[in-house]
């Protein structure tokens, strides 16, 4: 055999070796499902990360005991535990709780929480943000704070509440005179239940 005939030879056999080292490398890199799902996420993916971020920086931090100290009965298996009603020295009173659905069926009937205001309920939809404290012993009413987008200080995103599911929730109000220690707590379409304020 001639030195012209063993050439393209070699060049045959380097180019189909070469060819099957890159069809490896490529079936190996697809099958890494991880790789391909974290590099790119999708633009939905991206809206609800967002979302909860933004979420979680509003909601101010639960405290660490869950005792309850009363229970809103709500409608169809709905009731709202208070863990606590905390007063703080900036003049806010921040009530947390847990929202249950004890029954077996979704909750869509949440838009009355939200209160009457159509301001309210266009920038935030469902939440909160109808809930008010009243002081009886100085007959007045606190509303649930607001942000500057008229967004309540208090859950939002409350459109379906899960069957046989609880969820942390929170209202931010203005803190009524150092005198008044017990308030009513009134969210539409709840029984009120009264609750001592504490001082962080």
């Amino acid at each position: 055999m001639s030195m012209w005939q063993i050439t393209p030879a070699r060049r045959t056999v380097a180019a189909a070796s070469l060819a099957a080292a890159l069809a490896l490398t490529l079936s190996a890199c697809g099958d890494d499902p991880a790789k391909t799902e974290t590099q790119i996420p999708s633009s939905s993916q991206q809206h609800t990360s967002d979302q909860g971020g933004g979420e979680r920086a509003r909601q101010p931090e639960q405290p660490a005991d869950d005792t309850v100290i009363a229970t809103l009965q709500g409608p169809q298996g709905i009731t709202l535990d208070v863990t606590s009603a905390t007063r703080d020295s900036s003049g806010f009173v921040t009530v947390n709780g847990n929202l249950k659905n004890s029954s077996d069926e979704d909750f869509t009937d949440t838009a009355q929480w939200t209160g009457p205001e159509l301001a309210m309920k266009r920038a935030a939809g469902d939440s909160l943000g109808g809930a008010t404290l009243v002081d009886k012993a100085e007959k007045k009413r606190y509303y649930t704070l607001r942000d500057t987008e008229n967004r309540p200080l208090a859950t939002t995103g409350l459109g379906i509440v899960a069957a046989n599911s609880d969820q942390k929730v929170f209202m931010q109000f203005p803190a009524p005179p150092k005198s008044t220690t017990d308030v009513d707590l009134q969210i539409p379409t709840f029984q009120a239940v009264s609750l001592t304020l504490t001082d962080a």
